[in-house]
């Protein structure tokens, strides 16, 4: 019998770590990491258990490997029979969660993470944030922070060339890799002088009127996207298409750079891991290769 497979999507982030004033080395910084141990490479936030136990360094080619598990604290799986139609409660004890598996590599030569989507495991923000307070119980510093932004698919610039009108946008900058720049003058002071983290910025055009599309945060969010290494943690645009009559939004979150790939399940339905960390090792190799193009 075929062994049973299920669809995954692998989604695409740029990494960036920091910690005030400091340039930081990412290979120590994740060799730090993978060597802290298990139980401080855990979290509980918002009734919700986070954790990272399996983390290795590959220090031959720059690679991290991971897998992050998230569950419900405080919450007894329910059982419901169909042959019988009735349920039951499992009791778990101690710290026992019922937990997703959410599986990603990191590209430390190229500060780019691949991260299996999963509907109820944790996701980017998650793990950065996971990584985050772990860097900082290990000693990196009480300012040590680690942002994974989405990288963006050409087909968001292709789908804002399409409105003819734009009546609203927004974008979510995150603090860059070592200090806020000269780039975006307005988002820039505003984010050192309130020693930021993240800056949101929302413009509305004039009734009837649009916002300008080569100038303003429009285009801020072009440049954006486009850049090297992007501080864009999001980013949403209203307004009506060319050549139709209703409003339309796009979301930066829809464009996220991916591939679509099907892992080997095993008895238990869960992604054999081995395949899955197979598929992302490759999906990040052939990024890497297409880069040397």
């Amino acid at each position: 019998m075929p062994q049973k497979t299920k669809a995954r999507k692998l989604e695409v982030f740029s990494i960036q770590c920091r910690e005030a004033q400091k340039q930081l080395d990412y290979d120590d910084v994740f060799a730090r990491l993978s060597k802290a141990k298990k139980s401080l490479r855990q979290l509980e936030v918002a009734d919700r258990l986070l954790a990272l136990p399996s983390m290795q360094l590959r220090t031959k080619d720059g690679i991290v490997e991971f897998i992050a598990y998230e569950g419900p604290v405080g919450v007894n799986p329910l059982i419901f029979d169909a042959s019988t139609g009735t349920e039951r409660f499992e009791s778990l004890t101690g710290k026992q969660v019922i937990a997703t598996r959410t599986y990603g590599v990191i590209d430390l030569n190229y500060r780019e993470a691949i991260i299996e989507y999963n509907h109820r495991g944790a996701k980017a923000h998650d793990i950065g944030m996971l990584l985050e307070e772990t860097g900082r119980k290990i000693g990196m510093g009480p300012h040590f922070a680690v942002e994974l932004n989405p990288t963006v698919d050409d087909s968001f610039l292709a789908a804002l060339d399409r409105f003819g009108r734009i009546k609203l946008a927004n974008m979510k900058v995150a603090r860059p890799n070592f200090d806020w720049t000269d780039n975006y003058e307005g988002l820039n002071q505003v984010g050192a002088e309130s020693n930021g983290r993240t800056v949101d910025l929302s413009v509305m055009a004039h009734r009837n009127d649009g916002l300008s599309r080569d100038r303003g945060i429009v285009q801020y969010i072009r440049e954006m996207i486009t850049g090297k290494v992007s501080s864009l943690k999001g980013a949403a645009v209203e307004g009506v298409r060319k050549g139709e009559q209703a409003e339309t939004r796009i979301s930066l979150a829809n464009y996220v750079v991916h591939q679509k790939t099907s892992v080997k399940v095993d008895a238990n339905g869960h992604a054999v891991t081995e395949d899955i960390q197979s598929k992302l090792v490759t999906f990040l190799r052939s990024r890497r290769e297409a880069r040397h193009g």
